[in-house]
């Protein structure tokens, strides 16, 4: 069926008839729907919204709520737009079902590559507990998303199907190698702004220089050995929390930048970013260890911990074009996103302060 080009334009007898044709629903109708945006100005370029279901019969098995996410419109000629939706959907389809994570549960997804459209619908885990960004993960929460994404990383890890997904960006793919010019162009309108030395923490120009030079060989020194796929957005707004479920209690969302590219990237970015800076601090060094340890336990053998955080400081170096970005686009309107984004830029670039972890990079 053709897929609707925007979420308010999903009707109840769409709805009813693409569940109804995949198998979800069976002897229950849908009656009626209402739908609350949850995506609007949020989000990577989405469409998303959470649908309220009304059924015909009572059932204590189907949901009175789901997600659903599509591109925000574009027309035709704008080809990169949908391409991350695309990979989530694939993601879900393909990856999810042979990997030992735990994500939303998949409704529905589509794509309609001559329309350019796509759609997905997602459990809703509104119900599970999320952790603010600003507030950051505690002790506790860090260490259950650390091992759940080493068991995902060691499932992936140099495995002989890896590189089986063909719609998988790599390590060495032009994609990535645009992180270049990207980090560099929003280093230059920054470095020169007056509002600089107000966001960014001291000794933060020294390492903004220094990676500049150096951040070519950065993107391009990823080896070609012990990869496998990082979630590559592995934050505290990315990851639910489930405390009755003690096999799995974390579910990640947000699969559109998944990636074959080495898996310390995912730690790196969840300390930095998703933890206050004094815990960050305590915590950094057994954070690896444990991630190592989890990875031992399922079968990655042969790794030290020193070859793992030397490539834990070049992942806090190589995601520096991320605060970086958001510097040039600090949006004092909306009071939490500003905070959010300066937020970002003082835990990144202290983590990197406080390791030194400029000193391997080439002189």
């Amino acid at each position: 069926m053709t897929i609707p080009r925007r979420t308010k334009r999903i009707t109840s007898e769409w709805l009813n008839n693409v569940l109804h044709i995949t198998g979800y629903l069976k002897h229950i109708n849908i009656k009626s729907i209402s739908m609350e945006s949850c995506g609007e100005g949020q989000g990577f370029l989405g469409d998303i919204a959470k649908l309220k279901i009304t059924y015909d019969k009572e059932s204590h098995e189907l949901p009175p709520t789901m997600i659903v996410k599509m591109p925000l419109y574009r027309r035709p000629k704008d080809s990169t737009v949908p391409n991350f939706y695309e990979r989530e959907i694939r993601c879900y389809d393909e990856l999810v079902p042979i990997s030992p994570i735990r994500t939303p549960n998949l409704i529905y997804s589509s794509i309609d590559s001559e329309a350019r459209r796509c759609i997905l619908i997602l459990e809703d885990c509104s119900q599970y507990k999320m952790i603010d960004q600003i507030d950051g993960l505690n002790y506790e929460q860090t260490i259950q998303v650390i091992n759940s994404i080493a068991d995902f990383h060691a499932r992936w890890w140099d495995a002989p199907d890896l590189f089986s997904f063909e719609w998988m960006p790599k390590h060495n793919d032009d994609l990535v190698v645009e992180f270049i010019d990207n980090f560099r162009q929003a280093w230059d309108f920054s470095k020169k702004s007056k509002n600089f030395e107000l966001i960014f923490p001291e000794g933060s120009r020294k390492v903004g220089e220094k990676i500049y030079k150096q951040y070519p060989w950065l993107i391009n020194s990823i080896p070609d050995e012990n990869l496998t796929i990082a979630h590559y957005d592995l934050r505290a707004e990315n990851i639910f929390f489930d405390s009755d479920n003690s096999e799995k209690p974390v579910i990640i969302i947000d699969w559109m930048t998944a990636s074959i590219s080495v898996g310390i990237l995912d730690i790196a970015y969840l300390l930095a970013l998703s933890l206050k800076i004094d815990l960050r601090r305590k915590i950094e060094k057994e954070m690896i260890e444990l991630y190592l340890k989890r990875l031992e336990a399922k079968g990655i053998r042969g790794l030290e911990f020193d070859f793992i955080w030397e490539f834990y400081l070049r992942s806090l170096l190589s995601y520096v074009y991320l605060p970086t970005l958001a510097f040039t686009t600090l949006n004092r309107a909306v009071p939490r996103t500003f905070k959010i984004q300066s937020m970002s830029i003082k835990r990144f670039f202290t983590a990197i302060i406080d390791n030194d972890a400029i000193d391997i990079l080439p002189s």
